[in-house]
């Protein structure tokens, strides 16, 4: 039999994006050097918000890059002859970057390709400029990044703390440009490097002298404002990075070459190197897969680390939940759990949460986030634990109430009640001249009215709503002049407004105090608006804080998320069942619906899951899920090719959706009120 040579594997190289995931846990190299193997959830899984976030940073990018008119993008606008009919190689990039870089006139290049041993970046922007007074040549590397920015402040006041570290919200983007500078002050060693952001900034508005394309004339023109960073830059590779879980740290420029190294061993051996202990790091972990997407089809880089540090066989990996997975755990919590060999609720007790059997406070510890009238986050923790040590089934959901607490509360509102749902957006480039990076667009709301017949049975009706999604129109006047005229007679009629979560009152209160928005309304309809801001005379009660601290239901995961709670609340309800079992739910989007549905297993199905199912046309999706909404309106903002039909459909979609949210807010409001009857019957 004739000798087979070897073939040795290329080299890989240590990227950016590899970087920032050893930084947040080494071992995820394991994963993502092996990413047909382990994928990550957000492969399997479609995010609307994920989505349109990328979709906004891509759009800002591509306004950056339209402020260097001259800018040359490495294997688009450049290619060597031989490669004119194919796409460039990693090496062809970096030969063609150096060719470029390496000439004797200024240049600015998109996507350069740089290397230095093992170590690759392709920075957003590189600036070459020569001093002609010294002949110095400068590489200016402009890492562009969709963060927000202010430049009434200082790099320094805003980027760190008293203690003159880097504040965390920045250090992700400090340590990537800190790479690039890396590796292109070691393979140009010759040159000055600089290294800068590129951020959208709030003190900035879009100007409307824009060019014939839409794009400004430079950057001083612009919505975006250069940061240099070169401190903050030298603060991060002469610093340590800290591994998560371990007490270990290493110099920043000599873990980057760790990394470098170990990623181009064998998979046995780099699982062997990285074996990082479990940590908080894992609460967010991007290898951890849903069962109910993936079906065992791929490995999930999560249960490899938790089968390794506790012993856990792999076929009982599904059927524990971890420690991991506590609701609004600390990372002293989680790590002293761990640190005592508890790792999943099957080893947890009451005490683990400094609370007795029953949900007090232990013994004569005292407790200053206890009280007889709310839930605390410890009780709330132990609910989530005892529903599941109980194997109680989603459809045999319980829940919980604070009795005292919540009569109490809901003892305060006056009907009619009012629900309110907004929609909005805040990009980072503005649609509309004259606003800011991050203003925020109200396009959307939808409001119900629940309300008590005169034989005391409960009347449902969507009252109202408003869209406005016009292309080239801001919608934030329409919607406060839409808003009054639905809201406005509370003030003068009575009524409680309701909202879930502080995005209602944060925005109106915004929107409320521009005078460009606000100068269109009378003194009448501003005061009625002011009104239910948290100072005036008729605040908006938040439904997710009466959720928090006076309700729990098996299936939440301990969430006070509407998204998340609705589902098991549905189940646990016999009111919702019996008003929402019949199909005669009716308004101006939706006929004769039935909302409370069963599945094959005898399980509510979530309605959010119904809307989906509405609308039958295969080549468009319903929105049905956070963030699509968002999404929707951007498309709607900048597809000047869209049919008047799909325009049609987005916009009857988003009516249904927005509804909904507010049917889902009176739904909460009458399983509430039935609990809080059947408790008091009981007594």
């Amino acid at each position: 039999m004739a000798h087979l040579k070897r073939v040795e594997a290329p080299l890989r190289y240590l990227t950016k994006s590899l970087v920032k995931k050893a930084l947040s846990c080494p071992r995820k190299l394991v994963y993502a050097t092996n990413h047909n193997t382990y994928p990550q959830k957000y492969d399997l899984v479609a995010d609307p918000m994920r989505q349109h976030l990328s979709t906004e940073g891509e759009r800002f990018g591509d306004y950056c890059k339209g402020l260097f008119p001259l800018g040359i993008e490495i294997g688009k606008d450049t290619s060597f002859e031989r490669h004119r009919n194919a796409p460039m190689s990693e090496a062809d990039l970096i030969d063609e970057t150096k060719r470029l870089l390496m000439g004797e006139e200024p240049i600015v290049l998109f996507e350069g390709a740089v290397h230095h041993g093992l170590l690759f970046a392709r920075p957003d922007v590189l600036v070459k400029t020569v001093n002609t007074d010294n002949h110095q040549t400068e590489l200016k590397i402009i890492e562009v990044k969709s963060k927000s920015w202010d430049s009434r402040h200082t790099a320094e006041s805003k980027m760190l703390t008293l203690k003159n570290s880097i504040r965390s919200t920045f250090l992700p983007y400090i340590q990537d440009v800190a790479f690039q500078t890396l590796v292109l002050r070691r393979a140009f060693p010759d040159f000055r490097i600089s290294s800068w952001l590129m951020m959208p900034d709030r003190a900035k508005k879009l100007k409307d002298t824009l060019d014939k394309e839409g794009m400004a004339q430079s950057i001083d023109d612009s919505v975006a404002s250069l940061v240099n960073v070169d401190d903050l830059v030298d603060k991060v590779l002469t610093g340590k990075v800290s591994y998560p879980g371990t007490k270990k740290s290493l110099n920043f420029t000599k873990a980057v070459s760790n990394w470098s190294e170990i990623i181009n061993k064998e998979r046995s051996e780099l699982e062997s190197t990285f074996s990082s202990p479990i940590g908080s790091q894992c609460v967010s972990c991007e290898y951890r897969l849903n069962d109910a997407n993936n079906k065992g089809k791929a490995l999930s880089g999560f249960d490899a680390c938790w089968r390794e540090a506790t012993g856990i066989k792999q076929e009982d990996m599904g059927e524990n939940k971890f420690v991991a997975d506590i609701y609004s755990s600390t990372k002293r919590t989680l790590a002293k759990l761990l640190n005592e060999n508890k790792y999943t609720f099957a080893d947890l007790t009451a005490k683990d949460f400094g609370l007795n059997e029953d949900g007090g406070p232990l013994g004569d510890k005292k407790n200053k986030a206890y009280s007889e009238d709310t839930i605390n986050n410890s009780q709330r923790q132990w609910l989530q634990v005892k529903s599941v040590q109980q194997q109680r089934t989603s459809s045999e959901s319980s829940h919980y109430i604070m009795k005292k607490g919540l009569e109490s509360e809901m003892g305060k509102w006056q009907y009619p009640l009012h629900l309110i749902d907004f929609e909005t957006v805040s990009p980072a480039l503005p649609y509309f001249s004259g606003m800011s990076p991050y203003d925020v667009v109200c396009f959307q709301f939808s409001h119900h009215i629940l309300d008590r017949n005169h034989d005391g049975t409960v009347n449902v009706r969507h009252e109202s709503e408003f869209i406005h999604t016009t292309p080239g129109e801001c919608s934030n006047g329409p919607f406060l002049k839409a808003l009054s005229n639905a809201l406005g007679c509370v003030v003068s009629d009575g009524g409680t407004v309701f909202r879930w979560s502080s995005h209602e009152t944060t925005v109106l209160k915004t929107i409320l105090s521009s005078p460009k928005f606000s100068d269109s309304l009378s003194q009448q309809e501003i005061e009625s608006l002011s009104a239910l801001l948290p100072e005036g005379s008729h605040p908006m009660v938040d439904l997710c804080d009466v959720a928090r601290d006076y309700f729990y239901v098996d299936g939440s995961g301990g969430s006070s998320s509407i998204k998340r709670l609705l589902r098991p609340t549905m189940n646990a309800s016999v009111e919702l069942k019996s008003f929402y079992g019949t199909p005669t739910y009716n308004s101006n989007n939706f006929q004769n619906l039935q909302w409370y549905q069963l599945d094959e297993l005898g399980n509510v199905i979530d309605p959010y899951d119904i809307l989906s199912r509405l609308d039958t046309d295969k080549d468009r999706s319903a929105i049905a899920v956070g963030g699509a909404a968002a999404a929707a309106y951007h498309t709607l903002q900048t597809n000047s090719d869209m049919s008047e039909q799909d325009r049609s459909y987005i916009h009857s979609s988003l009516l249904r959706y927005c509804e909904l949210d507010t049917l889902s807010m009176a739904m909460f409001v009458q399983a509430w009120q039935a609990f809080a009857a059947l408790e008091k019957a009981k007594s």
